[in-house]
């Protein structure tokens, strides 16, 4: 019986290529590995999120405090003529008589009152004390897009409709309200609540906000509410008065 063996010579470069081909594959798939765990660590779960939550988007309309205009004061200034009486004479021949000048109207005569506005200057007055936030929602509605502009005032959301509503912040106090935010309350599904930064506010300025949110949770007597410096970061002269809710119907 006769055996036959057949001998192959190794090639160094061949086998070292292929060593560094293997090398060069297993580092690329461990790069491809590590890029799809940050793009599902920072991506997907932002998707998910707006997916589940919904979308809202708010518009804001600044309102100054009205300027102070200076009062005016009415001043009645009465004209009166004053007749000279007549003067007792005598027969004494010792005493000079005298004669009183003669008048056309020996009585009183009546000059109607005439009004002069005399104006008064009030020294101006910077911001003292401490300020104080209100909030107050002003109507509900719907958003027929997702664009502020397109909100109707409604008592129910129609089907098919986005959620909306409008509400007012006001400083009445008599200081600068600093930096501050507000916490909105949306019945979406699941529920969200959000914050987010409002503008300083001096005495009397305002702001009106329209908020329009996505994925509203159907049912009558849904709540939305609104609290402004929900953190208390303003020093305000009145804490009560942060808050306000309000219900609407949503048919879808």
């Amino acid at each position: 019986m006769e055996i036959t063996t057949t001998t192959t010579d190794k090639n160094p470069r061949r086998e070292a290529a292929v060593s560094a081909l293997a090398i060069v594959g297993f580092i690329v798939l461990i790069l491809l590995g590590i890029g799809l765990a940050i793009y599902a660590a920072r991506y997907v779960p932002v998707a998910f999120e707006r997916m589940g939550t919904g979308a809202v988007s708010l518009s804001e309309v600044f309102t100054p405090a009205e300027e102070e205009t200076e009062p005016e004061v009415d001043v009645v200034v009465t004209e009166t003529t004053i007749p000279f009486e007549p003067v007792a004479t005598t027969t004494d021949p010792n005493v000079p008589t005298y004669t009183p000048p003669t008048t056309s109207n020996p009585g009183t005569t009546y000059v109607p009152p005439r009004t002069i506005t005399v104006p008064v200057t009030v020294p101006p007055q910077g911001p003292h004390g401490r300020a104080d936030l209100t909030v107050a929602i002003t109507a509900v509605g719907y958003c027929t897009r997702t664009d502020p502009d397109s909100f109707r005032r409604s008592n129910d959301v129609p089907d098919g409709e986005y959620g909306g509503f409008q509400f007012r912040v006001s400083n009445i106090g008599t200081n600068n309200s600093g930096s501050w935010e507000f916490t909105y309350d949306l019945p979406t599904s699941p529920a969200l609540e959000r914050s987010a930064r409002g503008k300083e506010l001096g005495p009397g300025d305002r702001v009106d906000y329209t908020l329009c949110f996505t994925e509203a949770r159907s049912g009558n007597n849904r709540t939305v509410r609104i609290e402004v410096d929900s953190d208390r970061d303003v020093n305000e002269s009145n804490e009560n008065n942060n808050s306000d809710s309000a219900q609407i119907d949503i048919d879808n």
